[in-house]
């Protein structure tokens, strides 16, 4: 009975362990997923971070996002429920990725740290000069 009982148990944190991370790449139809990881203790470049890609994809790909072809995700990493994504990706901190439907992506991080907070329109430009190329 003990065994069977443990045998549960693992099977359970198994099987939730990967339905979290095949949750957020079963987009299939989608062209782009744009992630950006953040912690639960959000700065301002964090919130200026996702508020001007959420600007960018709204202004500019609107139709896309409609259609299903790019989807927007915000994912704590602080969440349990994340782990999985974040350890794919390598993401231990606020991070903003482009991943295309093969599965390679951009890392737009850098740019988004530099940018976001303190020139706003220089980031929105340069993301969506982003998102062009790898819609082509």
């Amino acid at each position: 009975m003990y065994f069977l009982t443990l045998g549960y148990i693992i099977l359970f944190f198994v099987l939730c362990r990967h339905s979290a991370a095949d949750g957020l790449d079963a987009d299939t139809d989608a062209e782009i997923r744009v992630y950006f990881f953040h912690l639960a203790a959000r700065c301002d470049v964090c919130t200026a971070i996702e508020e001007n890609t959420k600007r960018v994809l709204e202004e500019h790909f609107k139709n896309q996002i409609d259609s299903g072809t790019i989807k927007f995700k915000s994912i704590n990493i602080d969440s349990r429920e994340n782990k999985l994504i974040a350890e794919k990706y390598q993401i231990s901190y606020t991070s903003l990725l482009l991943v295309r439907d093969d599965g390679t992506f951009t890392d737009f991080t850098n740019t988004s740290l530099n940018y976001a907070f303190m020139n706003p329109s220089k980031f929105r430009e340069l993301l969506k000069s982003e998102m062009d190329k790898n819609l082509e």
